[in-house]
């Protein structure tokens, strides 16, 4: 008899989604991806994964701060994989306007407004909560995991960053659920665990090297820990260790995965 896995990554046809969802294809799981816009750039992750690693996968357009984005993706679960999960990956982020503020206003504030604000809200904690509430009624007990993706300076294993005040609000929200739902399901031995990538080699960065110079750019990465970049095929190992049995008695972790960034 088959025993087949099914993932859902928000976020997975670009970037660290993609890498997580290389890993995870690798592994034997059937996917389901997010994306927001890019239909063409969707498919072709999707025909990549199929046809390397031999998987089904599908996949499913929308912002993540809308709640019918939310139920489409579980749609898709329900219709195409009789609605079973067994891992919940939620990757997908984006920034207020395209970019991190470069400078505070006048007063010397970081925080970027209200609407900015619930943005964030939105797309992270409330996103996450619509997320691990669906998927946990169609997970089955000791065959379920959740992962989380959370950003340096969000909790105290490292320094804050003053221009990311705003997403970092959202993020540090998500690690609190993190630990919250980890304790709500380990009776269920459903696990749940948050990552913190470092500076990791993805398409994201072409507007920060834009406004920063590429100079500027790989001079920080080079003056920090590993001093190198991490790619997201390595992200992604890590999430695929974390959604397997391997992983089964590790829950309620925020682990970086960054290289040594976090002990600067």
């Amino acid at each position: 008899m088959s025993h087949s896995k099914t993932a859902l990554v928000t976020g997975g046809t670009r970037g660290i989604g993609y890498g997580i969802a290389e890993e995870l294809a690798a592994a034997g799981y059937d996917l389901v991806l997010g994306y927001q816009k890019n239909l063409e750039r969707a498919q072709d992750a999707k025909a990549h994964l199929q046809g390397t690693c031999k998987v089904r996968v599908f996949v499913v357009g929308g912002t993540t701060e809308e709640e019918a984005t939310v139920d489409a993706y579980f749609s898709c679960i329900d219709d195409n994989f009789g609605g079973k999960l067994n891992a919940l990956v939620h990757n997908a982020g984006a920034y207020w306007g395209g970019i991190a503020p470069g400078k505070p206003d006048a007063n010397g504030s970081w925080f970027q407004g209200w609407e900015a604000y619930e943005y964030y809200q939105g797309m992270y904690p409330k996103c996450f909560i619509r997320l691990v509430e669906k998927a946990v009624t169609r997970m089955e007990d000791e065959r379920g995991y959740i992962v989380a993706v959370s950003s340096p300076g969000c909790n105290n294993s490292s320094s804050p960053y003053l221009s990311y005040v705003s997403p970092g609000i959202s993020k540090a929200s998500v690690e609190y659920l993190v630990r919250h739902y980890a304790k709500q399901l380990a009776p269920r031995r459903i696990t749940c665990n948050v990552i913190i990538p470092g500076f990791t080699k993805t398409e994201a960065w072409g507007p920060v090297v834009e406004d920063m110079g590429a100079d500027q750019v790989e001079g920080m990465v080079n003056s920090l820990g590993m001093k190198r970049w991490g790619s997201p095929r390595e992200v992604g190992g890590v999430v695929a260790f974390l959604c397997s049995e391997k992983a089964a008695f590790v829950t309620g972790i925020a682990l970086p995965i960054d290289g040594g960034l976090h002990l600067k």
